[in-house]
């Protein structure tokens, strides 16, 4: 009995070392960027951070990184890529996956966490949040949400036809016209998508309300700095 109990003493002890370790390892901050929510402001995240349409946000898996002067970030490349000019670009492998070990379900490999992870760093960038899919206020309908805003995180997560969808965009521009959006496509080796319509791997780029509004499971996340009592 008492050997049983040591054990669990040692095991617990332990999963807080590690917990420990891993949170102290974590130190990259941005704040330069928060409590924005334009798209004059996005444009200045992709510019710092290289997200530039048709660039690659993708290195090789699990591999440590520098991550913009923070060494050893796991699964992090320097900038994303453009694949006709830097090596890091590597066909059928993928990286990248921001705090991935801290979203459940996350896969440790494939295209599952892709484009959240990518969306969950923007969205970081953008209301200072390091998991804001858990952090921020959801909605399942546009009517709740009083439509789409800019910097919102756009989801959806269904069965069609036999196979599984999910997808993570974040909202890039809204007008009368049209809602365009900031992600990358993980089927595609996450290439980058600035100013296009939602790309969930089945629809054909919808970027009208009531195109989107015909996806079935969307869910609207927003940061509670960009909710209406939060003056934007």
């Amino acid at each position: 009995m008492n050997y049983h109990r040591r054990f669990f003493a040692f095991a617990v002890c332990f999963l807080i070392l590690i917990s420990s370790v891993a949170s102290a390892s974590f130190q990259f901050s941005d704040d330069r960027f928060q409590g924005v929510f334009t798209t004059e402001n996005i444009d200045k995240i992709i510019e710092e951070y290289e997200l530039f349409d048709g660039w690659y946000w993708t290195t090789r898996a699990r591999v440590p990184q520098t991550f913009h002067g923070m060494e050893n970030m796991p699964g992090w490349t320097d900038t994303a890529v453009n694949k006709y000019h830097r090596t890091n670009y590597v066909q059928g492998q993928y990286g990248c996956r921001w705090m991935a070990n801290r979203i459940t379900r996350a896969k440790a490999y494939g295209t599952y966490g892709e484009c959240f992870g990518f969306a969950s760093f923007v969205g970081y960038l953008l209301s200072g949040e390091y998991n804001p899919h858990h952090k921020w206020t959801y909605y399942y309908s546009f009517e709740d949400a009083g439509g789409l805003k800019v910097g919102d995180i756009l989801r959806v997560d269904f069965q069609k036809n036999n196979k599984h969808y999910t997808h993570s965009a974040i909202v890039y521009s809204v007008t009368d016209d049209e809602i365009l959006f900031l992600q990358v496509s993980g089927s595609n080796y996450n290439k980058i998508s600035v100013g296009a319509g939602y790309m969930d791997g089945y629809h054909n780029n919808p970027k009208s309300m009531e195109e989107l509004m015909k996806i079935h499971s969307l869910k609207i996340c927003r940061s509670p700095l960009n909710a209406p009592e939060a003056g934007q």
